[in-house]
């Protein structure tokens, strides 16, 4: 029992905004350790650590008050703490034997990382989530349709119900998983989901599936009521749903029928559900398609100039073959942004997607991400700000939690003076989408939008993590110099300013200004402290790159 005590002690437990941290006695709420007391920690750590089975009232008490004689009203209002503070289904109620805790861990317990030997003091730590693996399960492959088979509700009121529909759950996904044309996610990774609500493009994307089976069952006096329905998970779309009814008594006859009408219904129905996205896919050239795929990790990864220049080339290509594929048009304008914040191309060479930027706005599909990557193309290398905000207010419109609408609209906030929206943008950006490949990126631009909101201890560690993300994101650098010398780090900023010149010597004083709030009253000093430094004031023509972001 020591040793599982240890092990314990050395867990994390993450689940819905949460994390509970044993060996620092602390939860952490959407980033933020929250405040909570000892009795009731221990309380919550009793139920997490019993979470297979309900928890009786006498056991918690003497777990929370051990030796002591309290009043049972005391364990009622420190659950009603946690439910408060954790949501109010992370425990359930079982009447007269206990509770329960049912949120479900969003990532299996995670070790906790071995404390560095006496750490100096750090500056304020900008709260943004830890990226995190998502829900277990491999990969699906991009040549079959995917689907994953949810946890059944449970709308009796009963837990003890449970087995039942968790049985039917259990025998539809080994049923479809004998259907060679699908690929179905394993129960361990399904079953996570449990006793959660669910939204169908998260749970798509966070298990790689394109389908969902989902249901619901209820009882009435000894008949059962049994719902089942196909999901397509990037739109939330109902493909398929069917109601099954009968006599409790018949549980067992009723689990094969459910099984083998589900399947017997999803095979075809998910099959012609895929020639539906066939024929509605952007373009009808594969070979085009496929270019797009292959360009976009190299304009997100964007580690050389070489990259890139092969990305804009496989656009090129897909563009021969379908000169009104949008999409592509779209992420030649992003390759574009790139280059210029990488001070990769300068002013003129970037403004050559100018006119596929406008015919991405023109096109009446109105797809989220390419307007997104248009709408920042026009606002920053293009200097339409009003423009590209308008395209940028669209796609957040079609797809409130696009990470790419909802960074690049970050982004360009910050740069029009509106921190407070910028940095509740991309909060919510870096939250919802914590694996994505530019959150480097996305750091860097709240590092910068905190700058702008006077926040400069709260943007220097921020950019601090974003630079190890993503060292060779010019803006970040930059932007570094400026916290550092308002902090009167100068000896700091020096450094990096050296560094920057030794890579580029190319950079002037207005190419450092970029990155720095306009209104900011330090300016003035920050423009003497950069002479200071060696950096030139003259702003040549651009021969080299005029990026100083995103």
């Amino acid at each position: 029992m020591a040793d599982q005590g240890q092990d314990l002690q050395q867990t994390i437990f993450a689940f819905g905004n949460a994390e509970v941290r044993p060996a620092e006695r602390l939860v952490v709420v959407d980033g933020q350790a929250a405040s909570l007391g000892s009795r009731a920690f221990d309380m919550l750590m009793c139920l997490i650590e019993n979470r297979d089975r309900v928890v009786g009232k006498d056991e918690l008490m003497a777990r929370v008050w051990p030796g002591m004689a309290v009043e049972e009203s005391n364990l009622t209002v420190h659950v009603a703490a946690l439910r408060k503070l954790l949501a109010a289904s992370t425990i359930s109620t079982v009447p007269g034997r206990g509770y329960r805790f049912t949120a479900a861990l969003t990532t299996p317990p995670q070790p906790l990382p071995p404390p560095p030997p006496q750490p100096p003091p750090a500056p304020a730590q900008a709260v943004v989530p830890t990226p995190r693996n998502p829900a277990g399960g491999v990969a699906a492959p991009a040549d079959k349709p995917s689907l994953a088979v949810l946890p059944f509700l449970n709308l009796t009121g009963s837990a003890g119900e449970d087995y039942f529909a968790d049985g039917v759950v259990d025998d539809i996904t080994t049923a479809l998983s004998r259907v060679r044309a699908f690929f179905v996610i394993a129960r361990s990774s399904s079953f996570t989901y449990k006793g959660r609500v669910v939204d169908a493009p998260q749970v798509g994307r966070e298990l790689g599936v394109r389908y969902l089976v989902e249901g619901s069952f209820r009882q009435a006096g000894d008949k059962l009521r049994i719902g089942v329905q196909l999901v397509e998970t990037a739109a939330g779309r109902l493909v398929w749903s069917r109601r099954f009814e009968g006599r409790r008594e018949d549980i067992f006859e009723l689990q094969d029928e459910i099984t083998e009408q589900v399947v017997a219904a999803v095979e075809p129905t998910l099959i012609a559900a895929e020639l539906e996205l066939a024929r509605a896919r952007p373009t009808d050239m594969l070979q085009a398609y496929e270019l797009c795929l292959r360009a976009l990790p190299l304009i997100q990864a964007a580690v050389s100039r070489d990259g890139l220049e092969d990305a804009i080339s496989m656009l090129r290509q897909a563009l021969a073959m379908d000169g009104r594929y949008t999409h592509a048009k779209a992420l030649f304008c992003y390759a574009h942004s790139v280059g210029y914040a990488l001070r990769w191309y300068n002013h003129e060479r970037a403004r050559q997607a100018l006119p596929m930027a406008e015919d991405v706005l023109h096109d009446p599909k109105d797809d989220a991400t390419s307007l997104a990557y248009a709408g920042h193309y026009l606002a920053y290398v293009g200097r339409q700000r009003e423009k590209g905000l308008q395209a940028l207010d669209r796609a957040l419109a079609l797809n409130p939690n696009s990470f790419a609408a909802l960074h690049c609209s970050g982004w360009i906030r910050a740069y029009a003076g509106d921190a407070k929206r910028a940095i509740e943008l991309l909060e919510r950006a870096l939250r919802a989408n914590p694996l994505a490949p530019e959150f480097g990126h996305g750091l860097s631009a709240l590092g910068y939008a905190y700058l702008a909101d006077g926040r400069v201890e709260e943007a220097l560690a921020t950019l601090q993590r974003a630079h190890h993300a993503h060292a060779t994101f010019g803006v970040t650098p930059m932007a570094m110099v400026w916290c550092l010398a308002r902090l009167g780090r100068h000896d700091e900023a020096r450094e990096i300013i050296a560094r920057l010149l030794a890579h580029d010597s190319s950079l002037r004083i207005a190419t450092f200004c970029g990155v720095a709030p306009a209104s900011d009253p330090f300016l003035a000093e920050f423009v003497a402290f950069l002479e200071q430094a060696g950096v030139r004031t003259r702003v040549e023509p651009e021969t080299n790159g005029a990026g100083s972001g995103g």
